[in-house]
């Protein structure tokens, strides 16, 4: 008698094991084919002025380097407006071209003092997948043109900096509008051609 207890008992216990495991198999399916479905029919019922965001990104900050015999003092003002489409609701893409205004101060072996200042300039675009409601990737390439003192020839040169900024940012009230922080990493920087002091990059920023 208690063999048959026994045995009932597992088969019991077998039986509702599979059947959570279905049941759990056709939930995670169920899911998939709801993303899917979100996926395949996102926006297409809005115009395309409902997938478009605008915004920005603005920041400052002060470096020292040192350039053969030369040392260099910089300081800067950005200024990074945003046009971005919403292809999916968690990837967007877009334009950020960047406007800078720099001083920098060189210092020379004789301790004599040169300032340059001006405008800085160039084209962006970006990528962004969000990764949930708080947390993005982004990756972006950002071309600038800048005057570069050369201390052999004594003048300004022209120099041209690429970078591609690879990282990531963090929007507190989430779901793809507001304020942001981005976190990036410059993976063509050089310490002879590039504008920036340093490959490290953070900016704040806000979308609508």
């Amino acid at each position: 008698m208690n063999r048959l207890l026994l045995a009932i008992t597992m088969i019991f216990v077998l039986t509702n094991g599979l059947i959570a495991q279905r049941k759990t198999r056709e939930l995670d399916t169920q899911k998939q084919d709801e993303q899917k479905k979100a996926d395949d029919t996102y926006g297409k019922n809005d115009s395309w002025k409902d997938k478009m965001i605008y915004g920005g990104s603005f920041g400052g900050g002060f470096g020292s380097s040192t350039i053969g015999s030369t040392d260099v003092k910089s300081t800067f003002f950005m200024i990074q407006p945003i046009v971005g489409y919403k292809i999916t609701d968690k990837f967007q893409v877009g334009i950020d071209p960047l406007y800078i205004y720099s001083s920098r101060t060189y210092t020379f072996i004789n301790k004599t003092n040169l300032t340059l200042s001006g405008s800085v300039f160039g084209p962006g675009v970006f990528g962004r997948y969000f990764i949930n409601e708080n947390i993005f990737a982004h990756v972006e390439y950002l071309g600038l043109n800048y005057d570069r003192y050369n201390e052999k020839t004594n003048s300004n040169i022209s120099e041209f900096s690429n970078s591609l900024f690879v990282g990531g940012g963090y929007m507190p009230n989430g779901g793809g509008n507001g304020m942001y922080v981005l976190f990036l990493y410059d993976l063509m920087y050089s310490n002879t051609t590039s504008f920036y002091q340093s490959p490290i990059d953070i900016r704040v920023g806000f979308v609508f």
